[in-house]
């Protein structure tokens, strides 16, 4: 049975908010490239277009935070009685907090996948529809990849 988080609890709310405000300073960022870099100056796309994409990126970042304690919770289960080993990297102590692997997969394919596509369309559009197409196909992209991960690698099964 899949874990269903409740994220108005005590527990998970301040998870839910550093995700939200991590997908909102991560949409300024692009936002900032937009207008002095890549010259996309429609301030209408530059607003809400980003604001779109920061909760469709937060709906995908919880759906992989979700996978990933439902993962942790089966292995603390069968490995209840084991000897703990020491992990003495600061890569991996970076990696046990619970919100990195999540941003870390969301942003690195949004971010992939914004810059080739809107080079791509930047040769056959203009700067504000390149911008807009861009984001709208790293969006979908994130979602249909945390949709992958939820499927494959916590094996969730919805009733």
């Amino acid at each position: 049975m899949p874990i269903i988080i409740r994220w108005n609890s005590k527990e998970y709310f301040g998870i839910a908010l550093m995700l939200l405000g991590a997908c909102g300073l991560f949409q300024l960022i692009f936002i900032f490239v937009a207008q002095y870099f890549l010259s996309v100056g429609n301030y209408l796309a530059i607003i809400l277009i980003p604001i779109a994409v920061s909760v469709t990126l937060f709906f995908a970042a919880t759906i992989i935070f979700d996978s990933y304690v439902q993962v942790e919770r089966k292995v603390k289960l069968r490995s209840q009685f084991r000897k703990l080993k020491a992990k003495h990297a600061k890569l991996s102590k970076l990696f046990e907090f619970p919100i990195v692997k999540p941003l870390l997969i969301i942003f690195v394919i949004f971010s992939v996948l914004y810059f080739i596509s809107y080079a791509i369309c930047i040769i056959f559009l203009d700067n504000v529809l390149s911008f807009i197409v861009a984001e709208n196909l790293a969006t979908i992209t994130c979602l249909l990849v945390s949709n992958y991960i939820e499927k494959n690698v916590s094996k969730v099964q919805r009733l």
